[in-house]
């Protein structure tokens, strides 16, 4: 109470009190202005990225050929599972329509490897860990336009314990399988 007393008494201190509120004032204000100019600098380049990553326009159909297994890991149950999932994602995306047929577009994707290795074991240790590793490849065509759009490989990988080996390894393939799936979609209807 004695510096507020002190304060009221001394108008000197009084005019500089308030000065430094007015530039407070002042700041916060500019503060403020500052972030809706950012915050609109933001929300445009959030939009404009959005509409550069979208599928072209001339692109209506899309045409998933059957998946090929060539990592001769025997099990033709993966590239079921992943024509599979590709088909779910696309469909619930709704970028494209799926035809059977010739599509404005198509997708070749591909199983090249599916290796299984041991994670880490120092001798004299037992394995407790595996790592399997799926690799694949898939291009995308521009029918219309008659040109690849691109041509890429995307690899996962997952660690499984060995205690039930192959039911955890097939778990973990699916898995793959389906994040790999995911990547297929968004660079299909992002352009990367």
């Amino acid at each position: 109470m004695n510096k507020i007393k002190f304060r009221l008494k001394n108008t000197k201190n009084i005019k500089i009190y308030i000065n430094n509120i007015n530039t407070m004032y002042q700041l916060l204000l500019q503060l403020k202005i500052n972030t809706l100019f950012i915050s609109l600098i933001f929300l445009t380049y959030v939009c404009y990225s959005f509409t550069v990553g979208s599928v072209p326009d001339h692109l209506k159909t899309l045409q998933i050929n059957n998946v090929s297994d060539n990592s001769g890991f025997g099990n033709p149950i993966f590239r079921e599972e992943m024509a599979r999932n590709l088909i779910t994602k696309f469909r619930n995306d709704n970028s494209f329509s799926l035809v059977e047929g010739l599509g404005n577009a198509r997708l070749t994707v591909a199983i090249s490897s599916i290796t299984d290795a041991p994670v880490s074991v120092q001798p004299g240790e037992l394995e407790k860990e595996r790592r399997v590793n799926v690799t694949t490849k898939a291009e995308y065509f521009d029918n219309v336009k008659k040109k690849v759009v691109w041509e890429r490989s995307f690899d996962n990988f997952a660690i499984y314990d060995v205690s039930n080996v192959q039911e955890n390894r097939n778990r973990e393939i699916f898995r793959i399988l389906e994040q790999t799936s995911n990547d297929i979609l968004l660079a299909v209807v992002s352009g990367w």
